[in-house]
């Protein structure tokens, strides 16, 4: 469905529509909704995925920013009474009890991709996969081996928390407007237990970030304010290395010398 003429794509919340049948269809395909299950949507906008998915599902929940989009979704609540919607800001949004465990899906906004990602990874408890339309060059950092330039902290927790597919490429051309790159469809999959207690998480944002934040300096010079408190870990860990050169289970395993959890 497309929008009214008065009705324009805000950059402030980085929208662009799909407006390709094909593609549409592609993704469904894709995510391969099944009817006993509950779904979440980010942004659905005018309802172009919505209202092929939520018929298909036991329940579809979206969340969206804008709520100039109520014109397009109320008509698919009335339509599809196991559709609901809020208006919500996802990075604010906690998942109510009663919705239970769900699918993650979305047409998320370049400019808060990664906040996003992480925001879905805090949930991967509940979660049994994502799957995002996201800038193709992030698609690219997610399941970028250690060692390339495009390594990175997303790099790390994608391995960490999920196994990462990176599905296709999708043109620019089948958004409106128009954005200036192209996209890509990635999954992340819950299935498996993470490595990462929950205990541990928080150790390991704080090691990845601060190493990757001065990525041209070595372990002993990136990490010295974290390591400042802390007995010498010399013995265990070679710290002249770079943060690109760890590997994500490495970087697990020097959380856990440095916090004395190994």
């Amino acid at each position: 469905m497309g929008l009214r003429p008065d009705i324009r794509a805000l950059k402030k919340w980085g929208q662009n529509f799909i407006t390709d049948p094909s593609m549409l269809e592609k993704l469904l395909r894709t995510v391969d909704p099944r009817p006993g299950e509950t779904m979440v949507e980010i942004g659905p906008g005018s309802g172009a995925l919505t209202r092929l998915f939520a018929p298909r599902v036991k329940h579809l929940h979206a969340i969206d920013i804008d709520p100039r989009m109520a014109e397009y979704l109320e008509p698919i609540g009335k339509d599809i009474p196991s559709f609901t919607f809020e208006y919500r800001d996802f990075l604010k949004w906690t998942p109510p009890p009663e919705l239970g465990n769900f699918r993650l899906m979305g047409n998320i906004p370049y400019y808060i991709t990664s906040q996003l990602i992480l925001q879905a990874f805090e949930h991967h408890e509940r979660i049994g996969d994502v799957h995002f339309l996201m800038q193709k060059e992030v698609g690219k950092r997610l399941v970028a081996p250690h060692g390339s330039k495009k390594y990175g902290i997303l790099s790390v927790y994608a391995a960490l928390f999920a196994k990462t597919e990176y599905l296709f490429d999708i043109s620019r051309n089948v958004f409106y407007p128009i954005p200036d790159v192209d996209s890509c469809f990635v999954r992340f999959s819950f299935d498996e237990t993470s490595p990462v207690s929950a205990e541990m998480e928080p150790y390991l944002r704080l090691v990845v970030r601060t190493a990757f934040n001065q990525r041209r300096k070595t372990l002993r010079n990136s990490l010295k304010a974290v390591l400042k408190e802390k007995d010498s870990i010399e013995d265990q860990f070679d710290l002249n290395l770079r943060p690109e050169q760890l590997s994500p289970h490495s970087f697990l395993s020097l959380t856990e010398i440095i916090f004395n959890k190994k």
